[in-house]
């Protein structure tokens, strides 16, 4: 673990200069210390109950050599967009206040070379701190702390926020007994369980061999302790199953999906040769929309590599329908019930 650089108040500086000197590029936050309550914002709900949904793909033709200005320009257009707001933090307090405590699902486990980018979390950071959410209620966390590691963050499990630690730290761990939901019992991490009040889902848009894609929804078997289990059957319906986990449901405010970089072959392993940009990201509050959008941009990318469509190989994830249904009311599903919306900046 890093050592902690000594900061200021952060009434003495800016809150970007703030979250530089105290966490870094990949700063994540802890479950210890968490408050929980009532949001102060009025954050729209990914429960599927709305009769349309709304995916924003945001790209940035020229991404320059600075990826937190890269993603950060992206998120808060995207994010103004998606609350319709003019300003950036109104668009944050749309969705979260000071009273929540904010846990930040990303994807590390390909290492650097495909995982969440770190620059793209220090602008979720920095867009929670904007609207109010105190440092000490953010964690960004995955299943390992080694695989955090590995894909670049700066694991930081001290008092101070934001922290940045594994499921598997010794101070976080699985609930003791399993969750029946469906066909699926696992045990799930006690960083959803516990006292964080709103989840942010952080994938990336990778096809996946066995389950035809993995965006936000199978991003969240990375919250159970034997993901193993749930792969036959296209991981149909078990990532359906495992997402209707009351915190996941309930908690989940926003999904930002990292698609700087896209695998559209040979998944989940990354393969190069298979792997090309959207130069962007995706962002909705409904998990079941934005996947079903990002299973669309990579049927593109594949027609254009001159590869059979994942309909052809009987592998189009069929766990998307299923989570849109009545028993399961995760989101919308129906293309047609989608609006994408296209923003490109220069």
């Amino acid at each position: 673990m890093g050592k902690r650089a000594k900061v200021r108040s952060p009434d003495n500086i800016s809150r970007r200069e703030f979250f530089q000197k105290s966490i870094s590029l990949a700063a994540a936050l802890g479950v210890s210390g968490l408050v929980s309550g009532p949001s102060a914002s009025s954050a729209p709900s990914a429960s599927g109950k709305n009769s349309r949904a709304l995916v924003i793909l945001a790209k940035k033709t020229n991404r320059g050599n600075d990826l937190r200005d890269f993603y950060g320009a992206l998120l808060k257009a995207s994010l103004r967009r998606l609350a319709k707001t003019e300003r950036s933090e109104d668009a944050w307090a749309r969705f979260f206040g000071p009273d929540d405590a904010v846990a930040i699902k990303v994807n590390s486990i390909t290492g650097e070379r495909l995982s969440t980018s770190p620059a793209l979390v220090t602008a979720i950071v920095e867009g929670l701190l904007s609207c109010g959410v105190r440092p000490e209620k953010i964690i960004v966390w995955d299943r390992t702390t080694w695989e955090l590691e590995a894909a670049g963050f700066r694991v930081n499990s001290g008092k101070g926020g934001p922290l940045c630690m594994g499921t598997d730290s010794p101070s976080i761990g699985y609930e003791a007994a399993p969750t029946l939901l469906g066909a699926v019992g696992s045990c799930f991490s006690r960083i959803i369980t516990g006292d964080t009040t709103a989840l942010i889902n952080v994938p990336i848009l990778r096809e996946h061999a066995v389950a035809g894609v993995s965006v936000a929804l199978k991003n969240n078997y990375g919250a159970i302790h034997n993901p193993n289990k749930y792969h036959a059957d296209g991981c149909t319906p078990f990532v359906a199953d495992v997402n209707t986990h009351p915190d996941i449901k309930s908690k989940t405010r926003l999904v930002i999906c990292d698609a700087l970089k896209v695998q559209f072959h040979g998944g989940p392993g990354y393969k190069p040769k298979w792997t090309s940009s959207l130069e962007g990201i995706l962002v909705s509050t409904d998990p079941v929309a934005l996947d079903t959008v990002g299973a669309e941009q990579i049927e593109k990318l594949r027609r254009s590599a001159g590869l059979r469509s994942l309909a052809e190989e009987r592998r189009y994830p069929a766990y998307l329908s299923i989570a849109s249904d009545s028993a399961h009311a995760l989101g919308i599903s129906d293309r047609t019930s989608i609006d994408l919306i296209n923003m490109e900046q220069a």
